[in-house]
């Protein structure tokens, strides 16, 4: 315990929670117009998003309309000029800066190769013959049509056709039964390779079965990227030369000596790999490259050929949703389950090997760090790679903002101590959803240990002359993601928004994460498209902002593990792939697994297929103490959009490749069950009560259940740093939760919008442990600090006191519509102009007729078609100031989930929680007369509508799911609604 007048471990941190650091507050995903905006430009957008607050900007070339590639694409003069700008002007200021792996932000990809070349992306492709007895086949193997006109893919980027393949393979396999989906006799296959002479195959069937010839031939996907000064070929990830040849092109050309220089002066200066959206375009459907067929001989001990037939595959977008295009039959389903396994652990190994060790390798040489959305879309391994990379990230869109989603990634992330961060913002809701909503997805992604989050995102409102309106150039597409610049009328209050963002990162960035479970989990084929089903059962769309806030996680279902006892009770748990623990990184003592790092108390094995190499790592650590429960019977996710769960009836009883050692996992886990700290149960419902068995017990648990709140804790020396969130923001109540916290310390509630930290009311002990009680309205979260340097005093909570209900409104709307058009005009010498237009916008004052609070779509003199900033003015009259010990706050009511500020007295501007918007205004606040000035912010969706804004734009939602239908919104119901009150605490 701190001496009297002695710092205490708390005021470390109260100058940051005043004024949080740049590298703690959100960063923008910032979509160029490819090379064609201005010096002039840049500077504005750069100095406008530092002066808003925010910390950093991750850029990327966006294809825009109406401009020349060739002058202005990736990879051009202009794009390279520019490039050093932003990351000169970023750096100046102290922001991060983020380049992308290429042209746009999907996949690594260069102008120095062809389909052809050995360092582009390559495929394992087919042709299949139908032979019988009597018949056979002779001459030549028939040939991959490398021009065949094929539907393209959704993903960004067309395909251009290689001209060269190699042939691989071929392969006979009996028919059992024909159809759609054929099924195939496994042990029945025969390889034919050798038989191939000069391309040419003699051969017959010495049955009478159908047989089916599979030919396997390998060659470049063709897969391109834009926008791009020149054809922009995707690199392959498995072999060594992909990477290679992306080292080179970086090395000699992209960092140039001024770039090197200036990435030597940000220490933030990042590379960030996002989605893996990488495409085949054959049947084949097989990521391939010249080593994979030698690489899975050497790592699994048997040849890929005769499977192959097996392993071609149908994919709809992204890996989740690959369907086999052959079937054993059910006796032999388990053998090819194995081998399918061992295919996409083999591509695992190779993107880990291949690309991301040599690139961070060659990244930090450079000064740059590595950020990635690591594996999901592609069937690699999702946490496997984790370790190799400097800071993981997920995205809020492809996953729907899910709690169980952000589990996913968090195991690794915690465990290597990497910063967990989020693509935050992304929805088919253009200009539409309320800041709340917003607001939510981040409440959420903290929840699960996610503290750096990456707004998706920010575009210049300039953009090319001929292809711009109001409100601007829209960067990621009109029908796709947020905005969060200068054309958003909530812009105004950005600052106050980044600091309170700011002010949580930084707290819950500090110490260690305290997880209590670690959920073993092998996914190659997550469903990372989860976030993008919006359809009811009638085929209906369901809107992005009803899916988020009433289904899935709000509907009490999460998607991965089931079964929320542990969430109900306030325990902490997270995902992560068995390999993960076998790490010399990865320790266990203390009774934890990494006890430096989340501190597992215990770890649960529940999927059927278990590696015999982890089983026995966890038997020799259950042996030193290790705390195991096997679940039989969990039930998760395979793919929403067709309705697909996995039910694993028997936890561990097989290994998931091909290895014949299930008889040795049999016996391990015999062992590991004598055990005893391991427990076994037939019911995921019974996982709390086995857990408490063996001695677990949550570091923040409830002391009841509770249904509406999730938490996160860090541990920092003496301090505990406990966040809480309401997450039922749309069907839920007020509640109160009882946390209790190991040890005896002072809990201190800190006031995200202020930063202000005061002594939290509320609190009981039981001599070990301390005891916070704490109400939540629906969305709203709680950030507290337990001070174990200080013992705490007993109090109880709080009850509000309603002091007065302020009415007499004055209110006028700031009326956002589109004004002028500005023409910027660039001139650098080099015998031609650019030209960018930028869209202003034109205000008007409307004054409302009438002093009540109503939506503005409702108040007389203002209307529906209205979008903008309102200010609310008005006074009340107290009879004395707080006194000692004592609060006053200005309980908003509602503002319908807009963004704003309060004036009191004509003091600072203060934000509030778009959730509960309360303001602290102790000290504001006087004896007698009080002035209030209230500004809240609206999205554009009322004015973009009454402009047929959105009537010629597609719902991106359905237009993935093959559907071309206009996006359709609704008027909503901006503004101040009340009611306002001011309330008395203490």
């Amino acid at each position: 315990m701190p001496a009297e007048n002695q710092p205490g471990p708390l005021d470390a941190h109260r100058a940051a929670l005043q004024d949080p650091p740049i590298e703690y507050r959100p960063e923008l995903r910032w979509w160029l117009a490819e090379g064609l905006h201005t010096d002039r430009t840049l500077r504005f957008e750069i100095d406008a998003a530092h002066r808003l607050g925010f910390g950093g900007m991750e850029f990327l070339a966006m294809d825009e309309q109406a401009i020349d590639h060739a002058r202005y694409g990736w990879g051009s003069e202009e794009w390279v000029h520019d490039s050093q700008l932003v990351v000169e002007e970023t750096t100046a200021r102290g922001m991060s800066v983020s380049f992308t792996s290429g042209t746009n932000w999907s996949n690594a990809n260069l102008p120095t190769i062809d389909p052809d070349h050995p360092a582009a992306a390559r495929e394992l492709n087919y042709v299949v013959e139908e032979v019988r007895a009597g018949a056979g086949r002779s001459g030549a193997l028939r040939r991959i049509d490398l021009d065949a006109q094929r539907e393209e893919s959704l993903l960004p980027g067309h395909r251009s056709a290689p001209t060269t393949q190699e042939f691989f393979a071929v392969v006979a396999a009996p028919v059992v039964e024909d159809g759609d989906v054929p099924v195939l006799d496994a042990d029945g296959v025969l390889d034919l390779t050798a038989l191939v002479a000069d391309g040419a195959l003699d051969w017959e069937p010495a049955d009478d079965r159908e047989w089916r010839l599979f030919t396997f031939w390998s060659h470049g996907t063709g897969q391109t990227a834009s926008p791009s000064a020149s054809v922009n070929y995707t690199v392959n990830y498995l072999e060594r030369a992909g990477v290679d040849a992306v080292i080179d092109y970086w090395g000699s050309t992209v960092l140039t000596p001024e770039l090197r220089a200036l990435i030597a002066r940000n220490p933030r200066a990042q590379m960030y790999m996002d989605s893996l959206e990488l495409n085949t375009w054959g049947d084949g459907g097989l990521f391939w490259g010249a080593s994979v067929a030698r690489e899975f001989r050497e790592r699994r001990g048997y040849d890929i050929t005769p499977w192959l037939p097996f392993l071609t595959r149908r994919v709809q977008l992204m890996a989740s949703a690959t369907t086999y295009r052959s079937q054993p039959t059910e006796a032999q389903r388990g053998t090819v389950e194995k081998v399918r396994h061992d295919y996409v652990e083999t591509l695992t190994d190779l993107y880990i090997e291949n690309m991301l060790r040599p690139f961070a390798a060659f990244l930090h040489e450079n000064g740059i760090l590595l950020r990635s959305e690591i594996s999901y879309g592609l069937p690699f391994e999702l946490t496997r790679p984790g370790p190799e990379v400097d800071g993981i990230e997920t995205e809020s869109l492809e996953f729907g903002s899910q709690i169980d989603a952000y589990r996913l990634l968090a195991g690794p992330a915690h465990l290597f101590g990497k910063q967990y961060s989020s693509e935050t913002g992304a929805t088919t809701r253009n200009h539409m959803l309320d800041h709340r909503f917003y607001d939510q997805i981040i409440a959420t992604q903290l929840a699960a240990g996610i503290t750096k989050t990456v707004l998706h995102g920010w575009a210049s409102t300039a953009g090319a002359e001929g292809a711009t309106e109001w409100p601007g150039h829209e960067g990621m597409w009109p029908g796709f993601s947020e905005r969060f610049d200068l054309r958003q009328p909530a812009s105004e209050f950005y600052p106050q928004w980044n600091r309170a963002v700011g002010r949580f990162q930084y707290l819950l960035r500090q110490g260690r994460p305290r997880i209590d479970v670690g959920i073993l989990r092998t996914d190659h084929f997550v469903d990372n498209m989860s976030g993008l089903f919006f359809l009811d059962q009638d085929g209906a769309r369901i809107p992005d902002e009803v899916a988020y806030g009433r289904m899935w996680m709000r509907n009490r279902e999460n998607h991965w593990w089931q079964d929320l006892g542990m969430q109900d009770a306030g325990w902490s748990y997270e995902f992560l792939d068995g390999s993960l623990l076998l790490r010399d990184e990865v320790v266990f003592g203390e009774g934890l697994v990494q006890p430096d790092g989340p501190g597992y108390q215990a770890l649960i094995v529940y999927q059927e297929a278990l590696s015999a190499d982890v089983a026995q790592h966890l038997l020799g650590w259950a042996r030193q103490g290790l705390r195991v429960l096997i679940v039989n019977g969990a039930r998760e996710l395979k793919l929403l959009m067709t309705g697909e769960y996995i039910v694993n009836e028997r936890a561990a009883s097989r290994t998931p490749g091909l290895d014949h050692r299930d008889d040795e996992l049999a016996a391990i886990l015999a062992e590991l069950r004598s055990l005893p700290t391991v427990a076994e149960v037939d019911d995921p419902a019974g996982t709390v009560a086995a857990l408490r068995d063996l001695g677990v017990a949550g570091r923040a648990e409830f002391t009841a259940e509770n249904r509406d709140v999730l938490g996160y804790l860090r541990e920092d020396g003496d301090l505990l740093h406990v966040y809480l969130y309401h997450f039922l923001y749309e069907t839920g109540g007020d509640t109160v939760v009882q946390v209790a916290l190991p040890g005896l310390g002072t809990p201190y509630r800190v006031d995200p919008w202020s930063g202000a930290v005061a002594e939290h009311s509320g609190v009981r002990t039981d001599g070990v442990r301390t005891f916070v009680t704490v109400a939540l309205a629906p969305g709203e979260t709680a950030l507290l600090t337990v001070d174990r340097s200080q013992r705490p005093a007993p109090s109880q909570p709080v009850e509000p006191e309603v002091m007065t209900e302020l009415d007499g409104w004055t209110i006028a709307v700031e009326s956002w519509d589109a004004g002028e058009d500005e023409l910027i005009v660039e001139d650098r010498g080099l015998g031609y102009e650019s030209r960018e237009v930028r869209p202003t916008t034109a205000v008007s004052v409307l004054t409302a007729a009438g002093s009540e609070l109503l939506p503005w779509s409702e108040l007389p003199g203002v209307g529906p078609e209205v979008s903008g900033v309102a200010e609310y003015r008005t006074s009340f009259t107290l009879d004395a100031a707080a006194a000692p010990g004592q609060r006053l706050l200005l309980d908003l009511g509602s503002t319908a989930g807009g963004l704003g500020s309060v004036v009191v007295n004509g003091g600072e501007a203060v934000g509030f929680d778009t959730s509960r918007p309360v303001v602290d205004i102790t000290d504001a606040a006087r004896e007698g007369v009080n002035t209030v000035v209230v500004r809240v912010a609206s999205s554009l969706n009322n004015r973009l509508i009454a402009r047929g804004y959105y009537d010629g734009i597609p719902d991106m939602g359905l237009f993935l799911l093959g559907r071309q239908e206009p996006h359709v919104t609704v008027v909503r119901p901006h503004g101040l609604l009340g009611p306002v009150r001011v309330v008395r605490e203490g």
